[in-house]
């Protein structure tokens, strides 16, 4: 099925946009998956969202203008394609191709503005669109050297650069790119955000059996486990580095790691959340969740 959408998502392409701007978007697909293995976003919809995310891009004013009036969008929309082929675009990804994934249409609908509480897939496209190697305008090496820092400090960077150059040429600045400078620079996520994010991470890495336990009202000493298991010494390792790589992108670095490459049981700490990962016969034989019964405990859906 995604085979297929794929194909007519290519053709779409093939069809209606010029040649530049399907090299952009060539580049626009490879700095995505990189970013989404790199983070731990999907790399299938990295790519659909990649493949779409300029795809009203090649149209003038006037066509524009009738899908964002038939669509009921803003006023403001009008006569700006800079900022209206985004939303234009998600929702004919949902009218003509069938796509509901809303993290798919989101990552599209935002990937010039940004938004407040962006999806690692959001921020993925958002960050791929600004620094594909293609990219090549004041500033965008400062971005991607703030990408190196971790995914949020580089869409951080785009978005006050974005809003420095439109500022200073006196151009309209859309308030969605405001409000996210205000979030990424001023909010945190919450214990539970980043849980569920660690989950997110490893469920895209194949991990099984994914369990959150809420221990806030029974230790003083965290407010989350999470479990997972890994078929393997060697998978289990892996879950790790992609863990402390993703949540050290979203400025929640371990704290200790133990275990790591001598052992079936790695335990990462990242203060109020504690990740414990396990060989099948390992978490079998401490059955953590035994322990800790008394407390919530969810499931982690893949």
């Amino acid at each position: 099925m995604k085979t297929d959408l794929k194909d007519r998502l290519l053709s779409f392409m093939d069809l209606n946009l010029n040649p530049e701007r399907k090299k952009h978007t060539e580049g626009v697909r490879k700095k995505a998956r990189e970013l989404a293995l790199k983070y731990g976003a999907d790399p299938e919809k990295a790519d659909i969202a990649a493949i779409a995310h300029d795809f009203y891009r090649y149209l003038d004013g006037d066509e524009l203008n009738s899908f964002i009036r038939e669509h009921g969008l803003p006023d403001k929309y009008l006569n700006n394609p800079s900022l209206a082929h985004s939303k234009v675009a998600a929702l004919r990804l949902r009218s003509d191709f069938g796509i509901d994934d809303e993290d798919i249409l989101n990552a599209v609908s935002f990937h010039t503005t940004g938004r407040p509480g962006m999806s690692i897939l959001e921020k993925v496209i958002f960050l791929a669109d600004a620094i594909e190697e293609g990219r090549d305008y004041p500033g965008v090496n400062e971005i991607r050297q703030a990408e190196e820092k971790g995914l949020d400090q580089g869409v951080l960077r785009s978005l006050i650069n974005t809003r420095d150059h439109l500022l200073s040429k006196g151009r309209f600045l859309d308030e969605d790119t405001l409000n996210t400078i205000d979030f990424l620079q001023g909010d945190k996520m919450t214990n539970r955000e980043y849980a569920l994010l660690a989950a997110e991470t490893l469920s895209n890495k194949k991990a099984q059996d994914l369990v959150l336990i809420d221990i806030s009202e029974k230790s003083g000493f965290a407010d989350y486990f999470l479990i997972g298991t890994g078929n393997s010494l060697r998978m289990i390792n892996s879950l790790a580095d992609d863990l402390e790589e993703a949540l050290e992108g979203a400025e929640l670095p371990a704290k200790s790691v133990e275990g790591k490459n001598a052992s079936e049981w790695i335990l990462l700490d990242f203060g109020d959340l504690i990740v414990n990962l396990f060989t099948p016969e390992m978490r079998e034989k401490y059955n953590i969740e035994k322990i800790w019964a008394d407390c919530p405990i969810e499931q982690i859906e893949a």
